[in-house]
């Protein structure tokens, strides 16, 4: 790692993809100066290149349809951590030395690859992956997991199963005579099924391009 002002955010990504192991709730090496869990332990690179967090702004959910124009005013090389809150991607906003918006999801996991929840996979999102089985670290574009046509599909299945869960609860609340106000909610779940070839992150034949593609993003 370095301490030195003139870094890239390339440089940053390269010591991220070295990372070890760390849970999401707590650290994996059991030592005592170990960062409390994966997304600190990112922080913790980016703050030894000189790159510090950015919290003078509050985002709300609507801002992630024109991030650039949200964020002109957040200086270079530095990052918001959580700034959709801890329960909604991504989990850090960047804005690299060249003034580029970039979003980074951290995903941690005990096999060989991440499960991704209600927030899907997102495309131009940079993910940083690490695998207990191998305590190690990929990164990676949500592109190279997902092609648009899949995502698309998802989202318009994911939204139809909203609209489903309107009509559901409308219908739960007419007929609720023990007045207990019982709903119920879809909680989509993206996983990926098959064998290492398609699941396993870090002996995938496309693994070393998936890096190259976020390198050169």
């Amino acid at each position: 790692m370095s301490t030195n002002t003139n870094n890239t955010f390339k440089q940053v990504l390269t010591d991220i993809a070295n990372m070890p192991y760390y849970k999401n709730c707590s650290a994996c090496s059991g030592l005592s100066t170990a960062p409390p869990n994966h997304e600190i332990a990112i922080e913790h690179v980016f703050n030894s290149y000189n790159m510090f967090r950015f919290n003078s702004i509050k985002l709300k959910k609507k801002d992630k349809q024109d991030l650039n124009y949200v964020l002109e005013t957040m200086p270079n090389f530095t990052y918001i951590s959580q700034p959709f809150g801890s329960h909604d991607s991504p989990d850090f906003i960047i804005k690299d030395e060249n003034g580029n918006i970039l979003c980074i999801e951290a995903k941690s996991s005990t096999t060989f690859y991440p499960l991704y929840n209600s927030g899907g996979i997102h495309p131009n999102y940079i993910y940083v992956f690490c695998s207990e089985k191998t305590n190690q670290t990929v990164i990676y574009k949500g592109s190279d997991i997902i092609t648009e046509q899949q995502h698309r599909l998802i989202s318009e299945h994911i939204e139809l199963q909203r609209q489903q869960d309107i009509e559901l609860n409308k219908k739960l609340a007419e007929i609720d005579t023990n007045n207990r106000g019982v709903s119920y909610y879809t909680r989509p779940m993206i996983g990926q099924k098959g064998e290492a070839a398609k699941t396993n992150y870090f002996t995938h034949c496309g693994k070393d391009t998936a890096i190259n593609n976020v390198l050169n993003y």
